[in-house]
């Protein structure tokens, strides 16, 4: 568990955490997330970028707190990757 908030993660490092997970959150919606504003990217690790741990709590419990999330624990997109690796890896 991370316990530092400053501490730079990526999207797929953040999305393991299993309070985020639960709340149906995953890579798609921190991209998104960034997108809207909610989050700022703060560096890079090889091609993935980095955000403040922190920042990424916050953004999670305002979204979820809105009324307007729409999340749940089947991301649409994350779905359609994992078809896709299926089918290369039968290929």
């Amino acid at each position: 568990m991370i316990v530092d908030l400053d501490a730079p993660v990526t999207a797929p490092e953040a999305q393991s955490y299993t309070p985020l997970k639960r709340h149906g959150v995953c890579r798609h919606t921190i991209t998104w997330w960034r997108t809207a504003g909610h989050v700022e990217q703060i560096g890079q690790r090889g091609r993935s970028p980095l955000y403040r741990w922190g920042d990424l709590l916050r953004a999670e419990r305002d979204t979820r707190l809105s009324g307007q999330s729409r999340r749940s624990t089947r991301c649409r997109s994350c779905e359609r990757a994992a078809e896709r690796e299926r089918d290369l890896v039968s290929a």
